[in-house]
């Protein structure tokens, strides 16, 4: 429309690539759209090496919105050279690169520039990760000179993530440029700003915000979880051996299935990237017809399963001070499904579990996560008693529209310079 403000959207995440940062832009975009700002996309036109596509994502998008795809390198390596580009991609993203898609950055700021010349944006908008996209906003910022909001829905170099010596050699200098220039930095967890910004300057607080993820109402899907039956249980999300991973999830069913069999009475059903590989420990533990990993599904069938489910498990990310907020758990708030967390505490996820009166355990404790599972299939059982979902006005804190309040303002203050 005639005088919004015009946002330059930078994300190597976007639909139809698949992951939950890709679902986050995809909320975020149609409601910067129905909140009256002019947007165009600058991102990639295919990110296969390491990631799926997922036509589901699409929905909610307008057909006429502009989205400049500028191929990633990687992926246009693995396309030409079929049988040693894709292995070549990832050895340089394991041991050199501080990110696989860091070379997206050439292309891209070509790109954002241009689109910056033609069409006059007033703010530059990029989100990580991949945090190449904020590697583009620095460049974009300095080559434009116009306004820039570095957004973080996950932290970088300094979460302490196992990165190899030179991968942090390379990488440290980018993030403290991203975090020195923007002119305004977005985290969605206290935890996480504070993490990140604790070896810089303290002035570099008052750039920053804190916005967690939100969630879209939608109304309740047709298929129910039946009132009758074992309890039905997922977690939808990918699994990151040596970082995040169901070892302690399937030594606590182990314990509880030890102590009264749970065969026939609860059903457990991980559901992403990597899961499959614990099935055969799972099998081992004697737990084979109580626990399942299955593959990746699209967006809107994971959905549906997470509707007609009687609990969905969040699993967070242990030994990182709580920096992590998984989507999977504003998607439960979305389909008004009970919750029970895995977290640390004083992570985000138990801060937000605990005001909104869900329940959690320990992740680094299997004898708590047995004591709650058991605690609330006990309920299940005896009294039928479903888990609650929690605190509806804590919930509806995080309702994309009011959530989203504190960025619309601060994208309002950057169009006005």
């Amino acid at each position: 429309m005639p005088g919004s403000p015009r946002i330059l959207l930078v994300s190597h995440n976007f639909p139809p690539t698949s992951g939950p940062e890709s679902s986050l832009v995809r909320l975020n975009t149609a409601w910067m759209l129905r909140a009256g700002f002019d947007v165009r996309v600058l991102t990639t036109t295919r990110s296969h090496t390491l990631q799926a596509m997922d036509r589901t994502l699409m929905a909610g998008l307008p057909d006429d919105l502009v989205v400049e795809r500028q191929a990633s390198p990687e992926a246009v390596l693995s396309e030409v050279y079929p049988r040693i580009g894709r292995h070549i991609a990832v050895l340089l993203g394991r041991h050199l690169l501080p990110e696989i898609f860091l070379p997206w950055a050439l292309p891209a700021t070509e790109a954002g520039c241009r689109m910056a010349r033609e069409w006059r944006p007033h703010v530059i908008y990029s989100r990580a990760p991949k945090h190449v996209s904020n590697v583009v906003g620095w460049r974009m910022k300095h080559k434009t000179g116009l306004p820039w909001v570095a957004h973080f829905s996950d932290p970088w170099i300094t979460a302490g993530l196992p990165y190899r010596r030179l991968q942090r050699w390379l990488g440290l200098p980018l993030e403290r440029r991203i975090l020195r220039d923007a002119d305004a930095l977005v985290f969605v967890t206290r935890q996480a700003m504070e993490r990140m910004l604790a070896p810089h300057p303290a002035a570099w607080r008052e750039r920053a915000r804190i916005i967690p993820h939100g969630y879209e109402t939608t109304p309740p899907d047709a298929v129910a979880a039946p009132v009758k039956g074992p309890l039905t249980v997922i977690h939808a999300g990918a699994f990151y051996p040596g970082i995040r991973g169901p070892e302690t999830l399937i030594e606590a069913l182990k314990r509880m299935h030890a102590s009264s069999p749970l065969d026939g009475r609860m059903v457990v059903e991980c559901i992403g990237d990597d899961s499959t590989r614990y099935q055969q420990q799972t099998d081992a533990a004697g737990l084979a017809k109580v626990i399942r990993f299955l593959p990746p599904v699209p967006f809107d069938e994971c959905q549906r399963k997470i509707a007609a489910s009687h609990l969905t498990l969040i699993l967070d990310t242990a030994g990182y001070g709580g920096v992590f907020l998984p989507t999977k758990l504003f998607e439960a708030f979305a389909s008004r499904r009970p919750v029970v967390g895995l977290a640390e505490p004083g992570s985000a996820v138990a801060e937000i579990l605990d005001q909104a009166g869900l329940p959690w355990a320990d992740v680094r404790t299997p004898a708590h996560i047995a004591e709650v599972l058991t605690r609330l299939h006990h309920a299940w059982e005896t009294r039928g008693e479903a888990p609650t979902a929690g605190k509806r006005d804590v919930v509806e804190r995080f309702e994309i529209n009011k959530v989203n309040e504190p960025l619309a303002a601060l994208l309002h203050e950057m169009a006005g310079r």
